[in-house]
């Protein structure tokens, strides 16, 4: 019986592994540099018919060859697929690309290139990509999937040279272009795909358009050149004055050279554009992120002034209003935008046809800070009850949760965590920990074990389930069982230094095991250098090994990153045995003014005999 192969191929392969996905987004998962031979520079592909099989193929110029489906063909094929279905995919990729090169089928060089990737062999999902090509010399995709493999495994001779001849014989040089990035972006090296693509856009036919200026602009900020960025996103708008892209290069690339001027080009370009909603849009979140408030505010109100039916404003209006803590303000913005959206919803005929639920639900939250923030706890609750998007439920119910601890209705929080129907280990984790934190902070460190517990049982291995639970059992002071659950964080991920670092102060803070505890704490500060905490475990074990000269220094480094209660306790404690009381006073009255009910400092305080 004789039929096209692509009859069998495509029952065979419904099973997809990497169905949908970009192949050049998939190639970036497995980029490495790794020279090797420079791009084309392959030994040359032998694609041709195994002679014992070469009877039953019939090739047919510009279409898919013809073939005779015997017995060995599918068994090779099924065989490929079971293979990949149980992870052992270079077997499956070598298996497929055989059968591409002996039956000059590409769409089985193409299906060994997903096993390849999947695998995370790159070397074979190249060579795969090449038989791809071979085949099918017209097909933009492949040609793009080659560079792009050629580009992640550091093959990049001719590389410039290829992607400049894309963009010249493109009809779309803008999409070419933007190709060429993309290939490009999955190198390691970033200074050297900019050189690349600087050669490519600058010689070829399109050097003088927006286009090729803003791809330069955006790899010169990947390879952190942002002068090269500005001047890039400068040209681009010379090129094309208009463009609101262009403009929102030279804004977001200039705040890194030129803050100012960034800001001044921003407004003359909406000036002159005052229709450029998203350029307006990040001019006004600048703002509000310097503090300019009113400055945001009035550019959010021009904008709704020519838009009014972009009902989104009302929102942002509302968030620039609330950091602002002009908290009336918020509230009536929102609740313009909840009567708007509640409409939308009610005219909306079918589920998920519109966004207003979702828009409800960030409003509702939002309202509920502001209540929360008034002193309004029941209204806070009341408002996160009313959010029913799916996205959104859980964390409110949560905040639910906190807000009622708040009150110190204790066991009503822990009810609303216990019915809000947890639907991911993500939502299992965030209900089990908001549990935990509740009963910790009542008190109640028996209970909130038991609830780690259980979600430890639940999901054996996961480090932040162990983490958490190890650090009720030490302030439980049960270091045994913390250290057991703290050692098996540190087996299952090795680079955890918060757990060596935990471990290490407990011991220290005990004053036991001090060499164990340097030991640890060093490790942490390895993995870790800059964590103000682990520098305060650090001058707090030198502290208790008599070391206080370095433990001043540790001391101080910790307190200049992260002016903390605990610390200032700790910092204090080390001048005053160093003879400077009056520093020592000086910082612990700075802790003070911070969190004056920090227990460490206050009982500091009571063992030297000063008073708060």
């Amino acid at each position: 019986m004789k039929l096209l192969f692509k009859s069998i191929l495509s029952q065979v392969s419904a099973a997809t592994l990497i169905g949908g996905v970009s192949l050049l987004w998939a190639i970036g998962a497995y980029a490495q540099s790794s020279p090797s031979k420079g791009f084309g520079q392959s030994a040359p592909l032998q694609i041709k018919p195994r002679q014992p099989e070469s009877e039953n193929i019939r090739l047919r110029a510009g279409q898919l060859p013809e073939v005779t489906l015997t017995s060995t063909i599918l068994f090779r094929i099924l065989a490929s697929e079971i293979s990949a279905q149980r992870g052992t995919f270079l077997p499956a990729g070598k298996t497929m690309l055989e059968l591409s090169r002996e039956l000059g089928d590409y769409r089985l060089a193409r299906r060994a290139l997903e096993f390849y990737l999947a695998g995370g062999n790159l070397p074979g999902a190249l060579d795969a990509s090449r038989v791809w090509l071979r085949l099918m010399p017209d097909d933009q995709e492949a040609s793009s999937t080659e560079m792009a493999l050629a580009a992640a495994s550091g093959q990049t001779s001719g590389l410039a040279a290829a992607l400049r001849k894309q963009i010249d014989t493109a009809t779309d040089k803008s999409a070419a272009i933007g190709q060429a990035f993309a290939v490009l972006s999955r190198m390691p090296d970033k200074q050297a795909a900019l050189r690349i693509l600087s050669t490519a856009i600058n010689d070829s036919n399109a050097r003088h358009l927006a286009a090729g200026h803003m791809a330069l602009a955006d790899m010169a900020r990947a390879a952190g050149d942002h002068p090269r960025a500005l001047e890039e996103s400068r040209l681009a708008l010379a090129a094309a004055p208009r463009s609101e892209d262009a403009a929102m290069r030279v804004f977001e690339y200039g705040l890194n050279v030129d803050p100012e001027r960034a800001l001044r080009d921003a407004n003359e370009f909406a000036a002159l554009q005052p229709n450029a909603r998203r350029l307006r849009v990040i001019l006004a979140s600048h703002l509000a992120d310097r503090g300019q408030f009113d400055a945001a505010m009035a550019e959010l109100k021009s904008m709704a002034s020519r838009t009014p039916e972009d009902f989104d404003l009302l929102f942002m209006q509302a968030q620039v209003s609330y950091r602002a803590k002009r908290l009336e303000q918020a509230r009536g913005f929102l609740d313009q935008y909840v009567a708007v959206q509640a409409q939308r919803l009610k005219a909306s005929a079918a589920a998920g046809a519109t966004d207003a639920p979702a828009a409800l639900a960030e409003a509702y939250q939002l309202l509920s800070k502001i209540a929360e923030e008034q002193g309004q706890l029941d209204e806070a609750v009341s408002l996160l009850a009313k959010v029913d998007d799916p996205s959104l439920r859980y964390t409110s119910r949560i905040r639910q949760a906190i807000i009622r601890a708040k009150q110190k209705r204790v066991d009503e929080a822990l009810a609303l965590i216990d019915s809000a129907n947890a639907q991911t280990d993500e939502e299992l984790m965030m209900g089990a920990s908001a549990g935990a934190q509740i009963l910790r902070d009542a008190n109640r460190l028996s209970e909130a074990i038991k609830r780690m517990q259980a979600l430890d049982q639940r999901m054996p291995d996961t480090v932040n389930v162990k983490y958490e639970l190890a650090m009720l059992h030490e302030r439980a002071d049960q270091l045994r069982e913390a250290e057991r659950l703290l050692r098996q964080v540190m087996v299952l991920d090795p680079g955890h230094a918060h757990a060596h670092n935990a471990l290490g102060y407990s011991l220290a803070d005990r004053n036991r095991r001090l060499p164990e505890a340097l030991a640890l704490i060093t490790r942490a500060l390895e993995i870790s250098p800059q964590d103000p905490f682990i520098l305060d475990s650090m001058g707090w074990v030198k502290y208790r090994m008599g070391q206080y000269k370095e433990a001043v220094e540790y001391l101080q480094r910790a307190y200049e990153k992260r002016p903390d209660a605990e610390i200032s306790a700790h910092l204090g404690e080390a001048l005053w045995k160093m003879g400077q009381q009056s520093e020592a006073r000086k910082v612990w009255q700075e802790g003070m003014a911070k969190e004056p009910t920090n227990t460490t400092l206050l009982e500091t305080l009571k063992r030297f005999g000063v008073k708060p």
